[in-house]
């Protein structure tokens, strides 16, 4: 039972973090204190430390050696990278998913109501949790538990957690289009059609990351070898 108890205030801790980055609360290279979170949440060391750790392994955090750990901020090349990845896994999912989707759609079309009523609304709260339901449907129907576990981790990538924060409010809203296209594409069976919808998709979001400034990014290290 204390196990259970553990991994769930391990769990809490990793939200509560993931939720901070998310609305900006926490932002890139932020050290992250030990005694802060403990008190904050009311949980233990051990399992502050323990999330920490997972919230590393999975990119959204950093280590120092003793300097303890930070939110990660990712260089333009980790970017390029990381968005390079997720377009090829959103698209795999879009692939293994299309079938039973295109077969019940309903789950897909309410979504894709949602995000239209949201952009038209300018509600940006709304359409980021309905992109990320939106995401999630996909890469849970794919049934593939790997496929899934890589994506949601990649799904915690700062710069994917702050896309709405980071970017003007107006071409967040516009990448709605793509939504639409792939969800049009899943109702006519159209899966080369979804798929390259989705490269698209997860290509604009990086190319909307990379037109910020400079200081958004963690500087590239240049070593000089004889």
């Amino acid at each position: 039972m204390e196990e259970t108890d553990s991994r769930s205030t391990v769990e809490i801790v990793a939200t509560a973090v993931t939720e901070a980055v998310r609305t900006g609360r926490l932002v890139p290279g932020q050290r992250l204190t030990e005694s802060e979170f403990t008190s904050r949440l009311g949980v233990s060391r051990s399992s502050l430390r323990e999330a920490f750790r997972r919230l590393t392994a999975d990119g959204l955090l950093s280590a120092e050696p003793h300097r303890g750990v930070a939110v990660r901020q990712l260089s333009r090349p980790e970017v390029d990278n990381l968005f390079q990845v997720r377009g090829a896994l959103e698209a795999l999912a879009v692939k293994l998913a299309l079938p039973a989707l295109h077969r019940a759609p309903a789950s897909l079309i309410d979504i894709q109501h949602g995000l239209d009523a949201a952009a038209e609304a300018g509600d940006m709260n709304r359409f980021s949790e309905l992109n990320a339901r939106f995401h999630r449907l996909f890469r849970e129907t794919a049934n593939n538990p790997l496929l899934n576990e890589t994506l949601t981790r990649l799904s915690n990538s700062l710069y994917w957690l702050q896309f709405r924060i980071l970017v003007d409010r107006q071409q967040v809203f516009e990448t709605n289009r793509q939504h639409q296209r792939l969800t049009e594409c899943v109702k006519a069976n159209d899966a080369s059609g979804a798929e390259a919808a989705m490269l698209g998709h997860i290509e604009n979001a990086r190319t909307l990351i990379q037109s910020l400034p400079d200081d958004h990014f963690a500087q590239v290290s240049t070593t000089q070898t004889d």
